[in-house]
């Protein structure tokens, strides 16, 4: 697989954010998040077109399965304008600002080039031109995915840093306004679980951060025994009451198969896909309580 080398990037330094000034700094982050989620399209278009092509060699027509591309539709273009809007908005956060502008400008070039792959493997055209279509475009596609690809990776990890920062600021914020509430020991849980779900390994045998993932673990664990204490005691119930207990069980049932070597690729996988769905169901749920 092709791979583009990114640099880590810096330290945006917003260590603390005025209650002033969240409003904005949310704005700005949206507009980086709907970025990057129209984006994944040019991502897992390029996914598709690796798991049939050799980039080095390029597609020869010989492939036993040649699987094409996906295109990417035109409200990508809304995102791409209100992302580069956004960037220009005040405040100012230089390194994600640019990073973002330098996304939007690779994935707007990149888009027509898949659009156009995506025609020419639906039609076929291969089967009458010898796969001489399909050389020209991948000597196009090569270097804008990777332009893209490494784009998107920066603003990815900026955009993250901002969002740790904004988590941040919100709980600072429901803490002056009501203490340490039922509310902000929701939003407390769901900020670390994102944390644990994000570390969680993918396969079980080895790729990950361990160290660091049990480092979180045993923080989310902690935020899900307040976080159940203060319902309890509250009274209340909320619509995402034993989400974060049975999600920390299943992370922490994981991370015992992979110390005792006892996790099969085929039954790890199942319970990676079913966090991955407990999760996106408590985000929904909990949007009831921002």
């Amino acid at each position: 697989m092709a791979q583009q080398q990114v640099s880590p990037p810096p330290d945006l330094g917003l260590h603390e954010i005025a209650d002033a000034d969240l409003d904005r700094y949310i704005a700005k982050s949206n507009g980086v998040v709907g970025l990057l989620n129209a984006s994944l399209r040019g991502k897992d278009s390029w996914a598709r077109y690796l798991s049939w092509v050799d980039v080095k060699r390029g597609p020869t027509g010989k492939e036993r399965i040649i699987y094409g591309l996906y295109s990417v539709g035109s409200s990508a273009k809304r995102d791409i304008d209100t992302a580069r809007k956004t960037a220009g908005d005040k405040p100012a956060i230089p390194a994600l600002d640019d990073a973002t502008k330098q996304l939007a400008s690779t994935f707007e070039a990149l888009i027509p080039i898949l659009n156009e792959a995506e025609a020419y493997y639906d039609r076929k055209d291969y089967l009458a031109d010898n796969m001489a279509g399909g050389k020209a475009l991948h000597d196009k596609l090569v270097p804008a995915a990777m332009a893209f690809l490494a784009a998107r990776a920066t603003t990815e990890a900026l955009q993250n840093q901002l969002k740790d920062a904004l988590d941040r600021a919100e709980l600072a914020k429901i803490e002056k306004a009501e203490g340490k509430s039922v509310r902000w020991h929701v939003r407390n849980t769901m900020v670390l679980a994102k944390r644990a779900v994000e570390l969680m390994p993918s396969s079980p045998k080895g790729g990950a951060d361990l160290p660091q993932f049990d480092a979180t673990l045993a923080a989310f664990g902690s935020a899900v025994r307040d976080f159940d204490t203060a319902i309890r005691e509250s009274g209340k119930s909320t619509s995402i009451d034993s989400y974060p207990r049975d999600i920390l069980g299943k992370l922490r049932e994981m991370r015992d198969s992979i110390a005792k070597g006892r996790a099969d690729n085929v039954s790890y996988s199942m319970d990676y896909n079913s966090v991955i769905q407990q999760y996106n169901m408590m985000v929904t749920m909990s949007n009831a309580f921002r």
